[in-house]
């Protein structure tokens, strides 16, 4: 069975050698240590040495454009790695997993991927190329629902590795198949079988278009001079769609263009498509292109796969304030100084050292310094934090035979729309690595599986609830103080009885007291006035419903200044 993976993956990346169109291979399951030497054995049968890995930390200075230093004149700004040179065989973009990659790298890959043309104008260069860079992108499929669908939409090739292991890749040294004559040709009538196949006759042909371009490819490299269904059913086969062809359908997707445009116009005079889709039509392939898969397996699991991601994950939040300085995220480029507290140092040198020449010819004689004038200085564009947060307190020990996700809904749906911080304090978990303290996590969104783990821990013994309290109350602090948040948009949702049996102090110290008494509850009465004292935090407690003590989360209310929600009560 591994034979029959190298085989499909090699073939794959013969295809995607042989035809710019086929130029995304999206390799599912692979090891992320395989993409790197697959990486290689593309751009060998491409005939270039030039590879580029992408992660998830790039940002846009550095994929468009890069400084190079020259000797006697100072620093220039080259193209970057992304950017294909202007003759010599295309490079070869690595992703080790497609799940991960940054904001940046995926606008870049949408780019690039589907497109005829691709114009640059950034830090003095102005250049315009036909992309013809392959992409080689690993993928978990259960991290697929994280992936934008256009992005996975321009990668036409799609093949299962899971079983592919570095001894058998190692073992083998593959060398990708080379055509043997020119491109095969695809009749009309093929395409019109496809077109019968699918049943289907709107737009939003993406796949309809990347099987016809792989049976070409298969055809081409088998040597045939034209395209039959035989080769059709071959490329069905190579990338998982032996069972039919009905997975095609892509009705979601924008359309692009139609299959005459890229395969060639079918002829005027010819008849309509009349014959069953099983006939067999030319002789049976042979060569590259005879594949089967022993299970189940399909090269389009987002149609079935949960939702993962946020919204809208190819551009930044509007719900994400881009604010300046230290206030802001982390770094994504470098802009203009018009502040001196967040100078980005390095990118100022370089933009200093690209005038040095022209400023003062003796610049590059031993011990003279480097001439920096404002006009010079950068700072940071730095990404938006999020500007909702909702703080979450869960006391595990008061969920015990009813379910807290109905009163708690309303509150989880204004996090999502609002694509809000989620902070998550667990009061009472059990296994936890100590039962005298609550835990705490701060999650970017609310689909974290973080979050969901969290609503579904079973219950343990203590009820450190002052030190819940605590914790959020520390946070909040730390947001509002630093002005990180704006004021109207905190809410803080406490789920509990109020039976808080642990002391703040116990709690610090780590080790449970031999008698507590009511001091773990006065303890949490005085932690939560003072997150009342901070203000400007909406807060909400929901209490379990009728049970001994219920006056308890009445008094936790009156301190918080919160409403009380019963379980009664929930929407």
């Amino acid at each position: 069975m591994t034979d029959s993976v190298l085989d499909r993956v090699t073939t794959a990346l013969a295809c995607a050698a042989l035809d710019p169109d086929l130029r995304g291979v999206l390799l599912f399951d692979l090891r992320p240590d395989l993409a790197a030497p697959l990486g290689k054995h593309l751009a060998h049968a491409l005939g270039s040495e030039r590879t580029t890995h992408l992660g998830s930390g790039a940002r846009e200075d550095t994929l468009w454009s890069r400084p190079t230093p020259r000797a006697g004149s100072g620093i220039t700004i080259s193209p970057g790695p992304l950017v294909d040179p202007p003759d010599g065989p295309p490079p070869v973009v690595v992703v080790g997993d497609l799940a991960r990659l940054g904001l940046a790298e995926r606008r870049a890959a949408i780019t690039l991927l589907d497109g005829d043309v691709a114009h640059l104008e950034r830090d003095g260069l102005s250049l315009i190329w036909t992309p013809r860079s392959r992409w080689l992108a690993g993928c978990a499929r259960a991290d697929v629902g994280r992936v934008s669908p256009h992005l996975l939409d321009r990668f036409p090739i799609r093949i299962d590795a899971s079983e592919l292991t570095a001894e058998t890749l190692e073992a083998a040294g593959p060398r990708l198949a080379q055509p043997s004559g020119p491109p095969a040709e695809v009749p009309s009538d093929v395409i019109g079988d496809v077109m019968a196949l699918t049943g289907r006759s709107s737009p939003g042909m993406r796949r309809e278009l990347a099987l016809l371009r792989l049976a070409r490819a298969l055809a081409t490299l088998a040597g045939r001079p034209t395209t039959t269904m035989g080769d059709v059913d071959a490329a069905a086969s190579l990338i998982g769609l032996s069972a039919g062809l009905d997975h095609l359908s892509d009705a979601d997707q924008p359309p692009p263009e139609r299959p005459g445009d890229v395969l060639g116009p079918p002829a005027a005079d010819a008849e309509p498509v009349t014959r069953e889709v099983n006939e067999p039509d030319g002789p049976e392939p042979t060569g590259p292109g005879t594949f089967a898969l022993a299970a189940p397996f399909t090269p389009y699991p987002e149609d079935e796969a949960e939702v993962g991601r946020e919204p809208g994950t190819l551009r930044p939040s509007p719900s994400h304030k881009a604010l300046p300085a230290l206030n802001g995220g982390r770094p994504i480029g470098v802009r203009p100084a018009d502040r001196v507290d967040d100078i980005a140092v390095v990118a100022t040198f370089l933009e200093a050292a690209r005038h040095q020449t022209r400023r003062c010819p003796r610049h590059f004689t031993a011990g003279h310094a480097t001439h920096v004038r404002a006009a010079d200085l950068r700072s940071y564009r730095r990404g938006g934090r999020p500007n909702k947060l909702l703080a979450l307190v869960l006391d595990h020990t008061c969920h015990d035979r009813w379910d807290w996700t109905r009163p708690l809904a309303p509150y989880l749906q204004w996090a999502y729309s609002g694509r809000a911080a989620v902070c998550v304090v667990e009061v009472g978990a059990q296994d936890t690595a100590c039962e005298a303290r609550a835990q705490r996590f701060v999650a970017a969104g609310l689909l974290d599986p973080r979050v969901l783990q969290a609503l579904d821990r079973p219950r343990g013994r203590c009820t450190p609830l002052a030190h819940g309290l605590d914790l959020v109350a520390s946070l909040l602090r730390d947001r509002l103080h630093r002005g990180r948040l704006p004021s109207e948009d905190v809410l803080l949702v406490v789920v509990t009885d109020g039976r808080g049996n642990v002391p703040l102090a116990a709690s610090r110290l780590g080790a449970l007291p031999e008698f507590a008494g009511g001091e773990g509850f006065q303890d949490s009465l005085h932690v939560a006035r003072a997150i009342r004292a901070l203000g400007h935090v909406e807060t909400v407690v929901v209490d379990p419903g009728p049970r001994h003590n219920a006056r308890l989360t009445v008094q936790l209310s009156e301190a918080l200044g919160a409403r009380l929600l019963s379980d009664r009560e929930a929407p």
